[in-house]
């Protein structure tokens, strides 16, 4: 008599769900990239000095570095699903020098300092290990804030800004400004 195990089965179905997803990977059509071109980010000069002196001029807060790699899944679906929204690229293009900067680019930049950094070697000067990763710079380009890991709410995304451009970031975390934030919402 033939003796079926839990191991034959599972073996048996992993089989079976590997070639039906051959099958349909086979026919379908090959990926193509159209994700749409987002111009929530400014075209970057490559001196941060320049975008500081500019914001002067424009009566912003500071600049919004968004560190990301072509391969993020979460930088895309920030792209996708925040930057694209109106409210948050009026009110971040109200207040911020909005820059990208690929963490795996050999393309260089002149810092504060007028040192000449890889964008790998600056977002390594930054600390920046994880993408999406967002640092905020004041004026005279001193780090005001950082935030790890993908926001996916827009009006969150609202919210960081307002955190940082109200002054917030000496007094309280950012998730007891939500929490303040969703309560007002909420009433």
């Amino acid at each position: 008599m033939l003796k079926i195990t839990p191991f034959k089965i599972r073996l048996t179905v992993a089989s079976l769900l590997f070639a039906y997803c051959s099958s349909v990977l086979a026919y379908s059509s090959s990926p193509t990239n159209n994700t749409p071109k987002h111009d929530f980010f400014h075209t970057f000069s490559g001196q941060l000095g320049t975008e500081l002196k500019q914001l002067k001029e424009d009566n912003k807060f500071g600049v919004m570095i968004f560190f990301s790699t072509s391969h993020c899944r979460f930088c895309r679906r920030m792209k996708e699903t925040v930057f694209n929204q109106p409210a948050v690229h009026a009110y971040f293009n109200s207040h911020f020098q909005l820059i990208e900067l690929d963490i795996e680019s050999d393309q260089q930049l002149t810092d504060v300092s007028g040192a000449t950094p890889s964008y790998i070697e600056y977002a390594k000067s930054n600390r920046v290990r994880l993408t999406p990763t967002i640092t905020f710079l004041d004026q005279r380009g001193e780090h005001v804030y950082r935030h790890v890991g993908m926001i996916a709410d827009p009006q969150e995304f609202i919210w960081l800004g307002e955190y940082v451009v109200s002054g917030q970031t000496r007094k309280q975390s950012f998730a007891t400004f939500k929490m303040n934030k969703r309560r007002k919402v909420s009433r």
